[in-house]
């Protein structure tokens, strides 16, 4: 995939791309301390997001973007036109929308090819 492509998140048919399974198995880490506060909702939502299939791509260093993500979506309808802002780029920069995943040369098990 050319740089042009990977930074405009455009995946075409015929482009080399790696398939990523469906559910990442992998040992999930820990929340951070601040997550002993959490509701059963958020901790639900950490999980899911560490099952995703982005996340085989994640090391420990997303531990803290996670946590964000799952903080500012657990607020709902409070969020500012900012955090709106910062939820979007946070899903596009750990790559859990379709057009991040693509534009990054990866795909589902499923996806045309």
């Amino acid at each position: 995939m050319n740089d042009s492509n990977l930074r405009r998140g455009k995946f075409r048919p015929g482009q080399r791309h790696i398939t990523l399974p469906v559910e990442n198995d992998l040992p999930i880490p820990d929340p951070p301390a601040r997550a002993e506060s959490w509701t059963d909702a958020m901790l639900t939502e950490w999980v899911s997001l560490w099952r995703s299939p982005s996340s085989v791509l994640w090391d420990s260093s997303a531990v803290g973007l996670v946590a964000i993500l799952v903080e500012l979506e657990a607020r709902g309808p409070e969020l500012s036109a900012a955090q709106l802002t910062e939820v979007r780029r946070l899903r596009e920069a750990l790559l859990l929308t379709p057009a991040s995943l693509s534009g990054a040369g990866y795909a589902l098990e499923g996806w045309p090819t």
